[in-house]
């Protein structure tokens, strides 16, 4: 068992490095670095000598050959294909374990469907609706491994207790059992306010409005939810975007928009959530989850102010990331502490019909 979490540790890490590479990837406008898939220019790795440089505009007459941006792209890459094979690996354990096969097949059929994104990313050039997919999937994979993480020290804790039923009053927190709807909700709204970001970034609408609150003076007689919404088809490429200013502006004042009403609902849960908490786990979590929402908040600012500086919106990435990921992972705790009930025989059941991912 410590070595199947060790195994998954590395996998989150990994899996976060991704994540950066494909925000880094996506913002240096290296999506296209390789016109091709899995390779890059016919080759498994990206030009670099002149020689190379000219094989590949043989290969490839129409492209514009970026040797920096075919390496960001084939790193991003690289680090992709050892994300997999660790989450195979975690598949076959598994299933030798005869534990945590639910949770782990979802996973691998996850990394299955974002192999496949990758691919259309390149060979549909950055559709956005495509490229959007790609990123929920990436955020969707780092918050059910760390599920996984999570319900598995739960289980090595459960090995390596004698009578659990003697500890189990730690465990309890009435408190919040009410505010369980509003968690669901929070989550909800905090993966909606995610794919508005995407749908920002692969539209390359983030660099549209630099004026606070809102956007620049007249921004209201421009706005169209309508086209907000509407899907670019039938482009030769999507590099760079292909919507108009009104509709880039639009999505860009939504996703603010849905900023401050994630701020709000996380906030007042996060807040909520740690005054009523009575275990020192719950109320480090809701503080955690305090602070990343104004880590996320302070980015974003900075975003708007500095005109998006690279690393910066980068982290902005990895915060939204981290932020979904710990705030799914604090709604889970709080249903497996509602089902706790003092009988031994009642834990066991608990361990049995709730912690699904064990099956």
């Amino acid at each position: 068992m410590n070595r199947f979490a060790a195994l998954v540790n590395v996998t989150l890490a990994l899996t976060l490095m991704v994540i950066a590479l494909g925000a880094y990837t996506r913002l240096t406008d290296a999506g296209l670095g390789c016109p091709d898939w899995p390779g890059c220019y016919g080759k498994l790795t990206a030009p670099l000598h002149d020689g190379h440089i000219a094989e590949a505009q043989t290969k490839f007459p129409d492209a514009q050959i970026e040797p920096h941006k075919a390496h960001n792209e084939m790193l991003h890459r690289y680090i992709a294909g050892l994300l997999g094979l660790c989450v195979l690996a975690i598949a076959i354990v598994s299933l030798w374990l005869k534990k945590f096969r639910l949770l782990s097949g979802i996973i691998l059929l996850l990394v299955i469907v974002q192999a496949a994104l990758g691919m259309w990313t390149v060979t549909l050039n950055l559709l956005p609706l495509v490229v959007l997919a790609h990123l929920l999937g990436g955020f969707a994979l780092f918050t059910l491994l760390a599920l996984l993480r999570v319900e598995l020290a739960w289980k090595i804790k459960v090995m390596n207790t004698d009578s659990i039923g003697l500890d189990i009053k730690k465990y309890r927190e009435p408190g919040l059992n009410s505010l369980l709807p509003l968690g669901y909700l929070t989550v909800l709204v905090l993966v909606l306010q995610i794919a508005l970001g995407g749908w920002t970034s692969s539209n390359y609408a983030a660099a549209v409005c630099y004026q606070l609150p809102v956007c620049e003076a007249g921004w209201n007689d421009r706005f169209s939810l309508q086209s907000a919404f509407s899907l670019p088809l039938g482009h030769d490429t999507y590099e760079y975007g292909v919507l108009p200013y009104e509709a880039r502006m639009s999505i860009h004042v939504l996703h603010r928009m849905g900023a401050v009403v994630t701020l709000l609902l996380l906030g007042s849960f996060a807040f909520l959530c740690w005054r009523r908490a009575v275990t020192k786990t719950i109320r480090v979590i809701a503080a955690s989850i305090g602070g990343l929402l104004l880590l996320q908040l302070t980015l974003g600012l900075i975003n708007i102010v500095a005109q998006l500086p690279l690393l910066n919106a980068v982290a902005h990435n990895l915060v939204a990331a981290n932020l979904l990921m710990l705030t799914v992972v604090f709604v889970r705790q709080i249903y497996l502490r509602r089902i706790v009930r003092e009988p031994l025989s009642e834990i066991k059941s608990v361990q049995k019909n709730h912690f699904v991912i064990d099956r």
